[in-house]
């Protein structure tokens, strides 16, 4: 059981680093900070916020359906999900 949730957490991080390695290949855009976030209907997103050009801008982006029980599960029990505070 151990080992699936490592699988998991790893495949999960994987998604989100390809998801930022997308959208950073532009030139002069840098990654400030991520994190997931719980929509009221139950979905789920990675928040991006992005400078480019000196400009910060927030990307969001759906978490596909296989991880929210890892996000439940490890990443929601210590982060609300209607934390969504802009200067975070």
């Amino acid at each position: 059981m151990v080992e699936q949730i490592d699988d998991l957490r790893e495949r999960f991080f994987n998604w989100c680093d390809n998801v930022v390695q997308d959208h950073i290949e532009r030139e002069g855009t840098m990654l400030k900070r991520w994190r997931p976030r719980k929509n009221p209907d139950g979905s789920y997103e990675l928040v991006c916020k992005l400078i480019r050009d000196e400009t910060d801008y927030k990307l969001t982006v759906p978490i596909p359906e296989e991880y929210p029980e890892l996000l439940e599960r490890e990443y929601f029990i210590t982060h609300p999900p209607d934390e969504d505070k802009e200067s975070w």
